[in-house]
């Protein structure tokens, strides 16, 4: 059995646990075996520029991961808690860094709403605020692309 067939045999809740912890190990290629060609990423909230940015397909996500793991000299997304919810499934997270050129470290929380179809994540938003995303992911005002 192939990796991505024994991904599909996964719960949401489990598959979305396998792919964080992907993420956490700098394994990019696992991460990508976890998510759909055209995967949609939704930032939500948190960015500094203020605006909603979206990507769309597992390549870009992929490049935009390698990015984000060369400007940081450690990166992690503690989880907190991966739940249920509905069709979506929520995961809190404690988002840990250290600036590769600064050594600055940064310390936040994220809330993740994703939704998982046929054994592969389709859509990740990302919200600064894990309370709104406790919210959205329970029904509230949902985000539209």
């Amino acid at each position: 059995m192939t990796s991505a067939s024994r991904l599909k045999e996964l719960d949401k809740r489990s598959l979305v646990t396998s792919a964080l912890r992907a993420w956490n190990r700098g394994d990019l290629d696992a991460f990508a075996a976890h998510v759909s060609d055209d995967v949609a990423w939704l930032e939500v909230s948190g960015r500094p520029e203020g605006d909603s940015r979206e990507a769309y397909g597992r390549e870009r996500l992929r490049r935009s991961l390698a990015s984000l793991f060369e400007a940081w000299e450690s990166y992690r997304l503690d989880i907190e808690e991966v739940r249920d919810a509905g069709d979506r499934v929520l995961a809190i997270v404690r988002e840990v860094a250290r600036g590769r050129a600064s050594g600055v470290e940064v310390e936040s929380r994220w809330g993740y709403v994703i939704s998982v179809e046929e054994g592969q994540i389709v859509r990740i938003e990302a919200y600064r605020d894990p309370d709104l995303a406790a919210q959205r992911a329970s029904g509230g005002a949902a985000t539209q692309l």
